[in-house]
C-alpha cells in the first residue's frame, strides 16, 4: 500500500517511476508479502480523504466490488468495561477484504501512463557511486532466474515493509546501524471469513469487543465484508494469542467480556480455515537520524509499523505519501540535493504523535518495557475518565471516534469542553446497555438483548 501511494506521488514528478513487487498479483488471491491482509481491515476517514484525492472515484468503484459502506453511528463498540454511547454521524467508513482493497488500487495504476510495473522481481542491494554518498539504483533479480540486474534510478523508495533490508544494505556501504525503537506487545491474530446467518436481527453493522488493560488482553470484532460475509477477527495481546483450532477458536469469543462475539460464532456458517499472525512490537527505525545516501527515502513499515489493533497501519502510509508530495512540491525541478533528509525528519514529525498514542495504550500493561512519565500517568487517569463518560455521552463518543480517525486532533479531547464532560455527571444514554443480538428463529432471554445465552 505504502508503494503504491508513494508511486501515485512520484508520478507527478518524475519523467518515469518504476514500482518492483517481489510476488505475484493474481486478482485478489493472499499474497505472502502482506502477511496481514487476511484479517480485518478499516479505513480511518483520514486514510480515505488522502487516497480519494490520489485515486478520485476509488471508494465508488471499491463499493461496486462489494465494499460496504456504512457510518461509524452504527458501529457497537465495547471498550474500558462498557458499550460506548453511539457517535453522532459523520464518520463513514469502507470495509472490505485487504486483497480487494489492494487490487481495486492496483488495477487503477495502469492509468498512470509513466508508471511500470513489475511483479517477481527482489531488489538485492542498493547500487551507489564511488564515494558510497549517492544511490544510483538498485541491484535485482527477476523470480526464476539466476542473473542480476542493475535498475539505475536517480531516487530510490523503500516500501517494502517491516521485514525491509534496508538496515543491512545500510551497513554494507558503511553506515551504522539505523536506531530502532521498540515498545514489545506480542499481538497474535486469528480470523475467519462468515456467513451472516440470515436469522438474524441487529442495530449495527460492525461489532467490536475490546479489553480492559491490564486486567483483561482480549478481543474480538466482526467487521462486512464483500458478498455477505463476516470478517471476524479475534486477537490477544501479552502472549494470550486465540488458537487457531474449532473449540479453541469458539471457547476464546466466550472468554471474552461480552457474549455477543460467541454467540454468533456458535451459529454462523465458517467459510475459511482460521488464519494466524503473530505481531511483536512496535517499531519505529529513526532514518532521521542518519546521514543516509542521497536519492534513497524510506516510508510506510519499513520505516514505521503500530501495533494493528489501531488500525492505523494504510492511514500512516498514506500521511507518508502526502509528506512526500508536500516535500517534492517545494524541491528545486531538477535538483534532488537535500530531499531526502528533509522527508525522513517530516514524515518523522508526522508520526510522533500517532506513535505517542499507540505506544502509550499499550504500555497500560505493567510488563510492556517503555517510559511512563509522569505526564503520561495523568493522561492515562484522564483518558479512562472519558471512556467512563463515552459510554453516556455521544459528543464525548464522537469526538474519541474523530481522534482515532485523525479527522481531529487529539487536542480536542482536552477543550474546556471535553474536561468538563469528564468530570461532570453521567449524561444521556448508555452505560452499558448491549447491543440488539436477535436470532429470529429462537426466543429471546429475558433480561438481555442476546437471544438463547447460556
Amino acid at each position: 500500500m505504502a508503494g503504491m501511494l508513494a508511486s501515485r506521488v512520484l508520478s507527478a514528478h518524475f519523467e518515469r517511476v518504476t514500482l518492483l513487487e517481489r510476488d505475484r498479483h493474481s486478482g485478489t488471491e493472499p499474497r505472502k508479502g502482506v502477511p496481514q491482509e487476511q484479517h480485518a481491515h478499516g479505513l480511518l476517514k483520514k486514510a480515505v480523504d488522502l487516497i480519494e484525492g490520489y485515486f478520485p472515484g476509488l471508494f465508488e468503484q471499491l463499493v461496486s466490488a462489494g465494499a460496504n459502506v456504512w457510518d461509524m453511528s452504527e458501529a457497537a463498540w465495547f471498550h474500558f468495561g462498557n458499550w460506548q454511547a453511539r457517535s453522532q454521524p459523520g464518520l463513514t467508513m469502507y470495509t472490505q477484504s485487504r486483497p480487494l482493497l489492494d487490487s481495486v488500487i492496483r488495477g487503477r495504476l495502469p492509468d498512470i501512463h509513466n508508471l511500470t510495473l513489475l511483479d517477481e522481481c527482489e531488489v538485492v542491494k542498493l547500487v551507489a557511486n564511488e564515494t558510497r554518498s549517492l544511490i544510483r539504483g538498485v541491484e535485482l533479480r527477476r523470480r526464476k532466474q539466476e542473473a542480476t540486474e542493475v535498475l539505475e534510478a536517480d531516487l530510490v523508495v523503500d516500501a517494502s515493509g517491516r521485514g525491509s533490508r534496508m538496515p543491512r544494505w545500510l551497513e554494507d556501504l558503511g553506515l551504522p546501524r539505523v536506531e530502532e525503537s521498540h515498545v514489545r506487545i506480542e499481538v497474535g491474530y486469528a480470523s475467519r471469513r462468515y456467513r451472516k446467518p440470515k436469522n438474524l436481527v441487529t442495530n449495527w453493522k460492525a461489532l467490536s469487543i475490546y479489553p480492559t488493560p491490564p486486567k483483561e488482553t482480549r478481543m474480538g470484532a466482526l467487521s462486512p465484508i464483500e458478498e455477505d460475509i463476516w470478517l471476524v477477527s479475534q486477537a490477544g495481546s501479552l502472549g494470550d494469542h486465540p488458537p487457531n483450532d474449532e473449540a479453541g477458536y469458539l471457547e476464546f469469543a466466550r472468554s471474552l467480556p461480552q457474549p455477543h462475539l460467541y454467540e454468533i460464532l456458535k451459529r454462523a456458517e465458517p467459510l475459511t480455515p482460521i488464519a494466524t499472525h503473530k505481531f511483536p512490537s512496535n517499531m519505529r527505525r529513526h532514518y532521521e537520524r542518519l546521514k543516509l545516501p542521497e536519492g534513497l527515502l524510506v516510508l510506510g513499515d519499513a520505516m514505521c509499523s503500530f501495533n494493528p489493533l489501531y488500525g492505523q497501519g494504510i492511514t500512516l502510509s498514506a500521511l507518508a505519501a502526502n509528506t512526500l508530495e508536500g516535500c517534492l512540491a517545494v524541491q528545486p525541478q531538477g535538483d534532488l540535493a537535500g530531499l531526502g533528509a528533509r522527508f525522513q525528519s517530516k514524515v518523522a514529525s508526522v508520526l510522533e504523535l500517532p506513535w505517542l498514542m499507540a505506544t502509550s495504550e499499550d504500555l497500560i500493561y505493567p510488563s510492556v518495557e517503555g517510559p511512563r512519565p509522569l505526564w503520561w500517568k495523568m493522561m492515562q487517569g484522564y483518558a479512562s475518565r472519558l471512556h467512563e463518560r463515552a459510554a453516556y455521552d455521544s459528543v464525548v463518543s464522537t469526538n474519541f471516534a474523530k481522534m482515532m480517525h485523525m479527522t481531529s486532533s487529539p487536542l480536542l479531547l482536552v477543550s474546556p469542553q471535553m474536561v468538563m464532560r469528564a468530570f461532570s455527571a453521567p449524561r444521556g444514554s448508555g452505560g452499558g446497555t448491549p447491543p440488539v443480538l436477535q436470532f429470529t428463529d429462537a426466543p429471546a432471554q429475558s433480561g438481555g438483548s442476546v437471544a438463547n445465552v447460556g
